[in-house]
């Protein structure tokens, strides 16, 4: 039975040329490229994230500042009120001891 290849496909199929070989060259720079990219990509995310993480940080201080202060206002208003009431009291005991 004769071969599928006749002897001059067979060499055509073996050769190798010039543009196998730039096209083979392209593929390599091309891929040395691609990792080299995602490479500094990664590397820029990962600053940005921090630069996320710092103001994330810095956000949560002035939560905690507020959340005090708040505490600070609350504190106030409740002495305020309980001066208020003793105001309130003296007033209310001025005017029966006023009265006749």
């Amino acid at each position: 039975m004769p071969s599928p290849f006749s002897v001059g496909q067979m060499e055509n199929f073996l050769s190798f040329t010039l543009g196998n070989a730039v096209t083979i060259i392209s593929f390599i720079v091309g891929g040395i490229m691609f990792v080299n990219t995602i490479r500094k990509d990664v590397s820029y995310q990962g600053e940005r994230l921090a630069g996320v993480e710092d103001e994330m940080k810095k956000m949560r201080d002035v939560m905690i500042s507020i959340a005090r202060q708040e505490e600070r206002m609350s504190a106030m208003d409740q002495r305020v009120l309980a001066q208020g009431v003793r105001i309130d009291d003296l007033i209310r005991r001025f005017d029966y001891a006023k009265e006749p």
